[in-house]
């Protein structure tokens, strides 16, 4: 061997590392997205996205390159040509500063300018390609806009991305006309004399009248599709186009259009008369006519004719803002009834509504989540964050629950911050827990349908065959799993349990390269080291839920809060996910953001299995229409879902707000009466915790009126602008075969409705309950008095508000109270039947008897002392949370002992 092959050796060893290194950097993120897609089953939409994007990055950035690069190399070709040229290659910059540079500098210094600009370019379009997306694949809608009777798909699909080639055309254009002015100006082809500027050279004038002309043709066709952009003008009473708009404004941008061919003609000729004050005399008309057509003309006749006329001048401008707003936000299609708001309720008709009231929800989900969290996490090492409202047939009864997934902690007590057990021995969560939403029991807690670990349920319904949560709300990080440490399932007793993945989830590490690219992209490099990893050990990342469906389609919006549904013995997550636009015309944009929205998929996600599939709700809705034609495998028919997990599907929060807040203005469909504002709705504020807040929807169960059959629905009561008093109320239903169908139940406005702030006004002042509660508040607790609900009951309503007490120094809301409220009637007892009875009279009725977790009553505090109590109590609960069951045993035996004797001390008496 040679003297030297060692050495060279070395030398290749370290630019194949450097290579290695440098792929890595730049493409990890594409490789793992590669298999990522592929692993869930979607391909094909990682290699559209990625074409798409590379496609419009290369052309734009591509074309950008080409422009500007030669029209710079043609600029210093002509100045190397000219008697400018000094000494050779060396050009002199400001002829008579004696500044010299290479002439070779300057032109290798002109492309590396241009390239930095082509690249703005390049990740300008990149970013625009959900705009080409949908250009590529629009589709027309069938519907006409009433201005122009374009087809309502040009405004969504086709509008947007002319606008995208305009502007680049147009901002190209003055690129290279700036640039390729500075070069002459630095090279002496364009200088200063007797004031002005003077062109040595013809074809140093013919180059930039060019370059001008392409800028006036770019700003010409933007006046073009401006005359579009009336549809979403703002000036006036009007959002759309207006009076203004459409007999001045739009009359405006025909005429600086013309005037822009005007001025191109202009520039031309003078350039062929070598007369550049004329093309510069050309430029000032140009931007008067642009002030008087664009901003006086419009200005004045708005102040001075539209203005003292505006109702009958804006009137059928207003009838298009009513009927596309109300289309755009799906409020066209909502079903409007009356509804009386009779008040003679008796104790008969509410017994006959047993069902309705069997499912009031009188647990809020931030005091039952604390309570949750208290009594079932269990271990350190679990947490829940969310509860979520549902429904449930529970032996041949429909049930309104709460539930909350029992989800992996995102952070593990301070000693077990290992890396073998962040990523290889805690690796899901376990089970859930569920309970039914009206539960009044003794003790304040909530009636557990399912709870424990591992999960149990005394409904065979709700068995739990496969309780591990891999992929969650809030699971954060990555795991490696089916390695050669077994996973932590769930604690038993002294023991735990534990147990090796055997699902699909996850990208599969049988490969050394692989291990490479994921310790790279993920900077672990105990991903190449570890021993414990083996062929058939996975890798899940982006493990929430949320995460998981917007990297899959980042076309889609969903909603803020997806929730955790059992079916058939196993976990799963539904999200709700929108198809949204900014560009329908004369709708009115929500907040800014959009002006049309609709839920037309519905997203499930295998908490085991990780898998994400995509429903259509409304295939036909136009927005989907293109997204299904542009990725044709990746939406299923929702009849594919299965019956049970389609019975579980609920009307979006998130819609339901939108839609309200719309509703409240566009309701009124009069225009005279719609200009006036006369019948403006709002969303109505109640008391949570002593602060006001504004009310949120809420799900509840019950009968419609002139409906038979018990029902999910979400709901909100409304009141008039700046009064309290209730107006109406909206529900959307939620149980199949009416799913997704929208209701509002008009009250009548000749009589007083009492709305939710006059019913807390109402408790507020009611002096018996108002005493119990500051005398609960004056003894070592906090009183938490939760949402209102309006029930709408027999063609009239009742009102139920829950009280909450949470000891101080610990964090365990107990239900012990309900309020219920009927006309001029209010009642607090420790049960809805007996708040009942206190307001309607009549015996009480039974209540439901479930199973709870005893816990003593909070008012047993004094009889022990209150420091000894919570002592006693703050014990127990860390014996629970440290799996002691011993001490949390003793703990509980003891107050158990001290709250028999208060029994027996109250029965003495």
């Amino acid at each position: 061997m040679r003297k030297g092959t060692p050495k060279l050796l070395w030398i290749w060893a370290i630019a194949a590392l450097a290579l290695v290194l440098f792929l890595l950097a730049r493409f990890s993120g594409l490789i793992v997205d590669w298999l990522w897609f592929g692993d869930l089953g979607y391909p094909d939409v990682f290699r559209r996205l990625l074409l798409l994007k590379v496609g419009l990055g290369l052309i734009g950035g591509g074309v950008a390159f080409v422009f500007l690069g030669f029209n710079l190399h043609f600029a210093f070709q002509r100045a190397l040509a000219s008697d400018l040229r000094f000494e050779g290659n060396v050009i002199e910059l400001f002829p008579g500063e004696r500044l010299r540079l290479p002439a070779s500098l300057l032109r290798w210094g002109a492309w590396l300018l241009a390239g930095f600009l082509a690249t703005l370019f390049l990740i300008y379009y990149v970013e625009q390609w959900d705009t080409a997306l949908r250009y590529l694949w629009s589709k027309p809608v069938g519907q006409n806009d009433p201005i122009f009777g374009r087809d309502i798909g040009f405004y969504l699909f086709e509008l947007p991305f002319l606008e995208v080639l305009q502007n680049s055309l147009t901002f190209l254009a003055f690129l290279a006309f700036a640039a390729v002015l500075l070069l002459n100006l630095l090279t002496g082809m364009v200088r200063s004399a007797g004031g002005g500027f003077v062109w040595p050279r013809q074809a140093s004038s013919r180059h930039l009248a060019s370059t001008f002309l392409l800028f006036l043709a770019g700003y010409g066709w933007g006046y073009f599709l401006d005359r579009y952009e009336l549809l979403y003008s703002t000036t006036g009473v009007v959002y759309g186009a207006g009076y203004t708009d459409l007999t001045v404004v739009r009359l405006g941008l025909w005429a600086m259009l013309v005037a822009s061919v005007a001025l191109g003609v202009t520039v031309i000729f003078a350039y062929r008369v070598k007369r550049l004050q004329l093309a510069a005399w050309g430029t000032v008309i140009y931007f008067g006519l642009l002030v008087i057509f664009l901003l006086v003309a419009p200005q004045a006749v708005q102040k001075f004719i539209v203005e003292p006329n505006e109702l009958g001048l804006e009137t059928p401008y207003l009838k298009h803002e009513i009927a596309f707003t109300r289309e755009a936000y799906g409020i066209n299609a909502m079903e409007e009834r009356s509804y009386p708001a009779l008040s003679n309720l008796t104790r008969e008709k509410v017994n006959a509504n047993q069902q309705t009231l069997n499912n009031i929800r009188l647990w809020d989900w931030r005091p039952l989540l604390q309570t949750f969290r208290q009594l079932q996490e269990i271990r350190t090492y679990y947490q829940f964050y969310e509860v979520d409202v549902d429904r449930y047939h529970l032996g041949g009864d429909y049930r309104q629950v709460m539930l909350s997934g029992r989800e992996l902690s995102q952070h593990l007590p301070a000693r077990a911050e290992t890396w073998l057990n962040k990523t290889l021995q805690f690796t899901h969560g376990y089970g859930l827990t569920m309970s039914l939403a009206s539960q009044e029991g003794t003790e304040g807690t909530p009636s557990f349908l399912i709870k424990d670990l591992p999960p149990t349920s005394t409904y065979p319904s709700l068995d739990v065959t496969q309780p591990a949560i891999y992929f969650g709300e809030k699971m954060a990080g990555y795991r490696i799993v089916n390695t050669g440490v077994k996973e932590l399932d769930y604690p038993k007793g002294d023991k735990n349990v534990y147990t090796s993945y055997a699902g699909s989830g996850g990208i599969p590490l049988d490969a050394f390269w692989k291990k490479v690219l994921f310790a790279w992209d993920l900077g672990d490099i105990n991903i190449i080291l570890s021993d414990y990893l083996t062929d058939d050990s996975r890798l899940q990342i982006r493990r929430r839920v949320q995460q998981r469906i917007t990297t899959l389609a980042p076309f889609l919006a969903v909603d803020s809060d997806p929730y955790l549904v059992l079916s058939e013995g196993k976990l799963f997550w539904i999200q709700d996910a929108y198809t949204a636009s900014d560009r329908f015309p004369y709708s009115e944009p929500f907040n800014g953001r959009f002006n049309y929205i609709r839920n037309s998929v519905k997203v499930v996600v295998d908490a085991y299995q990780g898998t994400v599939t995509f429903y259509m709700t409304e295939p036909d809705e136009p927005v989907l229409k293109v997204y299904r034609a542009a990725f044709p495998d990746m939406f299923r028919p929702l009849d594919e879902m299965s019956a049970d997990l389609k019975s579980h599907l609920r009307y979006p929060e998130d819609l339901f707000r939108i839609q309200t807040n719309k509703y409240n203005r566009y309701h009124m469909t009069i225009p005279q009466v719609f200009y006036n504002n006369e019948d403006l709705w709002t969303i109505p504020q109640e008391k949570y915790a002593g602060s006001p807040i504004q009310m949120d929807p809420y799900y509840i169960l019950m009968r419609l009126p002139e409906e038979n059959r018990l029902e999910f629905l979400l709901m909100l009561p409304l009141t008039p602008q700046n009064r309290d008093n209730m107006i109406g109320w909206m529900a959307a239903r939620c149980d199949q075969p009416d799913y997704g169908k929208l209701l509002v139940y008009k009250l009548p406005k000749e009589k007083l409705i009492l709305g939710p702030r006059q019913i807390e006004a109402m408790i507020d002042q009611d002096p018996t309950i108002s005493r119990q509660l500051s005398l609960w508040d004056q003894r070592g607790s906090q009183v938490i008095r939760g949402n209102l609900l309006v029930i709408p009951l027999e063609h009239s309503f009742i009102y139920v508000e829950p009280v909450y007490l949470t000891a101080e120094g610990n964090n365990l809301p107990q239900l012990r109270r309900i309020i219920v409220a009927y006309n001029d009637k209010v009642a607090m007892q420790p049960t809805l039947q007996q708040a009942i009875a206190a307001v309607f009279g009549g015996p009480v009725e039974a209540a439901e008897t479930t199973e709870t977790t005893a816990l003593p009553p909070i008012n047993a505090a004094p009889s022990l002392g209150l420091e000894k109590a919570r002592s006693t109590f703050e014990r127990a609960q860390k014996a629970l949370q440290d799996g002691n069951w011993q001490e949390f045993g003793n703990a509980m035996g003891e107050l158990q002992q001290e709250l028999q004797k208060k029994e027996d001390s109250n029965q003495q008496q």
